[in-house]
């Protein structure tokens, strides 16, 4: 795979991502959506007497879980289904790149722009917060990097989507689901299961490894604070079983491997995928 090929092709997939009406009204929104937390948090920091990093990024963190989901099942959906379906897609493949090319061009193209959406909102946020206020600012770098790698593992679940239903509509209804799956029916599922079957706290902690927006959380909740009663049963039982630094480790691994797993799977289809 050359690298100067793929470069041309994630060039290429910015630049429609940056033509796209959608991408640019949700990372429009999470700036603004993050600009507005961050003056509410300073306001209540005053009051109460906080410090204004950590109570702006406790916010920041539960809108990054919901927005960037959202938005990468979404534009990864799009990515090859919707050339698919114009027919660029061929017109891309006819050219002199592979499709290891093409399918690692697509993804780190998208990938890079989601980043850059992200990096936006929390820098805007940084700096608003950070010129006024103090706090942990390692904590605060920590939730964006957090950030980064859900939309990695989040951007490689929509790029399998894309490869597996190859339909705009199907794509779009597909990725729906899965956002509201693991943003919020994950947490009722599991609790309804664990219930039903009579889980043990550690057959919890294995479903919570399938969720990359539930490590997520934990991870972000590990970083802003040290209260148990905050970290819930999953968090609470990970702590025990691994310390803190396991319970990082442990977490940070199944969450990169939420990416790499969909993302060589959505290849594998990828390679054999009939292009009209």
């Amino acid at each position: 795979m050359r690298v100067a090929a793929t470069t041309l092709v994630a060039a290429r997939e910015v630049r429609e991502a940056a033509r796209s009406r959608w991408f640019v009204l949700t990372a429009a929104c999470f700036l603004v959506l993050s600009l507005a937390l961050s003056l509410l948090g300073l306001a209540g920091a005053r009051r109460a007497g906080l410090a204004g990093f950590d109570r702006t990024t406790a916010s920041v963190l539960n809108l990054m879980l919901v927005f960037v989901p959202l938005v990468t099942l979404s534009l990864g959906g799009l990515g090859i289904a919707g050339e698919l379906e114009d027919q660029s897609l061929s017109m891309l493949l006819a050219q002199p790149v592979t499709r290891a090319e093409v399918y690692a061009g697509k993804y780190v193209g998208l990938l890079a722009a989601v980043w850059a959406a992200i990096l936006a909102g929390f820098g805007a946020t940084g700096i608003v917060v950070g010129t006024t206020a103090g706090g942990d600012v390692r904590a605060f770098c920590g939730v964006v990097a957090l950030a980064l790698l859900l939309a990695a593992a989040t951007l490689a679940v929509g790029t399998l989507l894309s490869v597996a239903l190859r339909a705009r509509a199907r794509v779009v209804g597909a990725a729906f689901a899965v956002w509201l799956l693991l943003v919020y029916v994950s947490d009722l599922g599991t609790i309804g299961l664990a219930v039903a079957r009579s889980l043990a706290p550690g057959q919890v902690f294995v479903l919570a490894l399938l969720n990359p927006v539930q490590q997520a959380r934990v991870l972000g909740t590990l970083a802003l604070t040290d209260r148990l009663d905050v970290l819930g049963p999953v968090g609470m039982f990970g702590l025990d079983r691994f310390g803190a630094a396991g319970l990082v480790a442990v977490l940070g691994a199944a969450l990169l491997a939420l990416a790499v797993v969909p993302l060589a799977a959505g290849y594998a289809l990828f390679r054999k995928m009939v292009v009209p």
